[in-house]
């Protein structure tokens, strides 16, 4: 037969008559054959493997079972020389006609083929390797050649054979069609070729798998008609019949049905569900936000520096190479008339300096000459600026500012904590140098500021990101109605109310704080809005939501925007059993919750630990004063003091971390949320923001992103945030978070606490027309209430008037005598009315007199 062969494409054409096992479907009778060399009994072969690779009693083998047949193709069972005994003889032993009667039929072996047959994804070179794809690329080719050959020849029409070859019609021998009849007519061509070594189970596996092998035929047919084209054998290769039918059946919904899928979105969370399309607007309108914020912080960072300029009396400092990111430097010029008015101390000069809990820096100030230091009204928790000064106590430098930490009991020292960077040229001139303390009303905090900005950065990078915790809070607050919508259509988000056993019976709580309580619960309500109008047991009510979600589990982050609001929700919640811990500047914690505080709970642990590491140092600093003549053993001594001072820092460091990772509920204010120290920690389930009517929106995102979900309770109708430029208040800075998120989606996240026990009827009736819509009503125990029924009080025309106006104008319109307004010198844009001020004294004057205890006034 060589003798009538010729070459294509580097394969040898054999006539029909050569061909042998005609009864296979794969070969066609009248028409030339394009195979590979020596290919006479490569059917036989591909008979034999597959149903070696696959038992007929167990028709049913997945792929994953494909192993332990190859490994019996290789030696079966019993010891490995008898196994490579059999191979051995196996590979030495030639194929002859009397073997034809232990081979498996057509048939047989596509009954084989059809148990491991598979659709989905093509498979690739990591998940088949390189050696595989390489077997499957021949494979293919020859099969493309073989089908080239009959497009080159075109003896006959080739449509019937290229559908029969797809799949389209039915076999000889073959009940199956499509994708399957596809692989069976590939299994001979592939299985001519070597399989790579101890890759047989790879091998099989991508054999079997039809959009593999279909992107690979297609691959190869195309480069092989292309290699035709340029022998110039036929005139246009995408014209042939064979391409085009191979792409008409890539294109029908036979061939898709079972291979590639492409979904129609891809998911960005697949817990939220949300694709790409509605992601993508979502994704804008973060954008969007983020710009405008960062625009309006960067107004009201500006109005805060000249209001500071103006408190400090300062001008401001251009340098050479100004930074607008960076915090402007001010040269402050007071005189020292100010430490007569106590609020001023000068002439100090820093001693030490070391590191407290949160990397705030401790300066521990003396008095020249060790003096002690003047009458002052400063007490810890103070704000203060401090900057050197010359003898005179005039100040000449940019300023820095600090918290007063502890008055020393010698009177002689002072420590200040000093919100410093690491490396901050400012924080080193104050040593050497003479320094001076000012108390100050309000500073630009450049920390709050930059914590305000990497939220928002933070926002517009991993607000939608699969990895963010509350993904599911941003889509919400970001996220149209119909987004909500189908978020709880699809059972993202659950608005319904929580199961609360035993709430309902105690009869502690009126109906809508029941309801509030229950929303909270609801582990699947991502974003809620609590409004709590004046009295109506709105703190009362969050310390029994976060008690109640502490017992189901989950850790709570409370935050709020004042030191003040915060240590008030550390009250409430130290009458409970839960495990508290408050973090922030222990000079700005109340006294009577510093026991909660992190510092005080890190040494109340560490104080064993302590008195043994000063033991300790102090017999290592008195063996160094005995051995200073030695050297070398002087330096071993200091290297086992530094050594010392690391332990009790890793001490410290495991210490609060277990502090931490063991609180049930974290206290911090808004911006004290983005410390280290928290955002260190594991999620948290649950993020309760208090007073969120008072904070700006950039501030509460530093704690939102922290939990899965949030709670913000707060009143809208009360006091607002407080901003200094009129232009970032106009532009949308001072709309808080819940007073945006109340008015979303009609209202489905807001719910509203109706019921206040603190006041007279007559003062809560014009506070709910005016101001709710009248749905605040007035508890029974409070609405009838006067000064006058309350013991050792005095029956006065004041005292029996739950509500007087004192109006300060005469009969004519005109004001009474002193009752004019004045504007604030200062510049802060406040007015003043020393005349009201007047009335008011006397007013508070009367009611005592009338029995009235003072601590009873607000």
């Amino acid at each position: 037969s060589s003798s009538s062969s010729s070459s294509c494409c580097g394969y040898r054409v054999f006539p029909a008559a050569a061909a042998v096992a005609t009864n296979s479907p794969n070969f066609s009778s009248h028409r030339p054959l394009l195979l590979p060399p020596a290919s006479s009994s490569y059917h036989t072969r591909f008979r034999r493997l597959a149903l070696r690779c696959c038992t007929r009693r167990n028709a049913t083998t997945s792929t994953a079972d494909v192993t332990s047949p190859l490994t019996t193709r290789r030696g079966g069972g019993g010891t490995r020389e008898e196994g490579q005994a059999a191979v051995r003889g196996r590979r030495g032993r030639r194929l002859d006609e009397g073997d034809d009667e232990c081979v498996p039929s057509a048939e047989d072996a596509s009954i084989t083929v059809r148990t491991l047959y598979q659709n989905g994804d093509p498979l690739g070179r990591k998940e088949l390797g390189k050696c595989v794809v390489r077997w499957i690329c021949r494979g293919m080719r020859a099969m493309a050649s073989d089908l080239a050959s009959a497009e080159l020849h075109g003896e006959h029409p080739v449509e019937d054979e290229v559908r029969r070859r797809l799949g389209l019609v039915t076999a000889v021998g073959l009940t199956a069609t499509g994708g399957l009849a596809f692989v069976i007519q590939a299994q001979p061509y592939l299985y001519a070729v070597p399989m790579p070594k101890g890759l047989e189970a790879l091998c099989f596996k991508a054999c079997t798998h039809y959009p593999t092998l279909f992107d690979h035929f297609q691959r190869e047919l195309r480069d092989v008609l292309h290699q035709l084209q340029r022998q110039g054998l036929i005139p246009d290769w995408r014209a042939t019949h064979s391409w085009k039918l191979l792409k008409e059946f890539a294109s029908s919904a036979q061939h898709r049905a079972v291979v590639r899928k492409v979904p129609q979105s891809k998911p960005v969370h697949s817990g939220l569900g949300m694709d790409l399309d509605k992601a993508r607007v979502i994704q804008g309108k973060i954008d969007d936000f983020v710009n405008r914020m960062s625009e309006l912080l960067r107004i009201e960072r500006d109005a805060e520096l000249e209001f500071t300029q103006e408190e400090l009396n300062a001008v401001p400092v251009p340098g050479e190479n100004s930074d607008s990111s960076k915090p402007i430097e001010y040269i402050v010029s007071h005189g020292q008339a100010q430490q007569e008015q106590c609020d001023t101390i000068c002439n100090l000069i820093a001693i030490s300096s070391s590191t407290g809990l949160g990397g705030m820096h401790l300066v521990l100030f003396r008095v020249e000459g060790n003096h002690r230091l003047p009458p002052t009204t400063l007490s810890p928790g103070d704000m203060v600026c401090v900057r050197t000064c010359d003898s005179r106590g005039a100040g000449a430098t940019s300023s820095m500012q600090g918290f007063i930490n502890n008055l020393r009991e010698d009177g002689c020292s002072i420590t200040v904590a000093l919100e410093s960077r690491h490396g901050d040229p400012t924080f080193s001139r104050l040593f050497g140098k003479t320094v001076r303390i000012d108390r100050i009303h309000g500073l630009a905090d450049a920390l709050t500021y930059e914590r305000n900005c990497e939220a928002l950065m933070l926002l517009q990078k991993n607000g939608l990101h699969k990895k963010n915790p509350s993904i599911a809070v941003v889509a919400t607050l970001f996220g149209d109605k119909g987004d909500v919508k189908w978020l709880e259509q699809n059972h993202v988000v659950e608005w319904g109310p929580a199961e609360v056993d035993g709430l309902t019976e105690s009869g502690r709580y009126d109906d809508s704080q029941l309801k509030a309580i229950s929303l909270g619960l609801n582990k699947k309500c991502p974003v809620l809005v609590i409004q709590g109008p004046p009295g109506t047991g709105k703190t009362r009510m969050l310390k029994e939501l976060i008690t109640l979600a502490v017992e189901q589990g989950e850790r709570v982050l409370v935050t709020a925007p004042t030191n003040a609001a915060v240590d008030n929700m550390v009250e409430r919640l130290s009458e409970t059993e839960v495990s508290v811990v408050r973090v922030g500047n222990p000079a700005r914690i109340l006294s009577s919750v510093a026991s909660k505080s992190l510092g005080e709970i890190v040494n109340d642990k560490l104080s064993t630990f302590k008195k043994e590491f000063e033991r300790k140092k102090a017999d290592l600093r008195k063996d160094l004063r005995h051995c200073l003549k030695d050297d070398s053993l002087a330096a071993g001594i200091r290297q086992l003091l530094k050594q010392l001072g690391k332990s009790l820092k890793k001490k410290e460091k495991e210490t609060i971390k277990e502090v931490l990772s063991g609180a049930q509920v974290v206290l911090s204010t808004n911006t004290g949320a983005a410390d280290p120290l928290i955002r260190r920690l594991e999620t948290f389930d649950l993020v309760v923001i208090d007073e969120a009517g008072q904070a700006i929106e950039p501030s509460c995102w530093i704690p939102i992103l922290q939990g899965k979900r949030c709670i913000l309770a707060g009143d809208q109708c009360q006091l607002a945030p407080v901003i200094f430029s009129r232009e970032a208040l106009e532009g949308g800075l001072g709309i808080s978070l819940l007073e945006r998120a109340s008015a979303m989606h009609e209202g489905t996240l807001a719910t509203k606490l109706t019921i206040q026990y603190r006041m007279n009827d007559a003062i809560a009736s014009w506070a709910s027309r005016e101001m709710y819509g009248g749905s605040l009503t007035s508890s029974p125990t409070v609405a009838t209430h006067r000064l006058v029924d309350s013991p050792f009080v005095k029956a006065t025309w004041i005292t029996q008037y739950p509500l007087l106006l004192l109006d300060t104008r005469m009969p004519y319109g005109s004001l009474s005598i002193g009752c004019e307004e004045h504007l604030d010198p200062a510049g802060t844009g406040s007015f003043f009315n020393e005349g009201e001020a007047d009335i008011v004294v006397q007013h508070v004057f009367s009611l005592t007199n009338s029995g009235l205890y003072f601590l009873f006034f607000a």
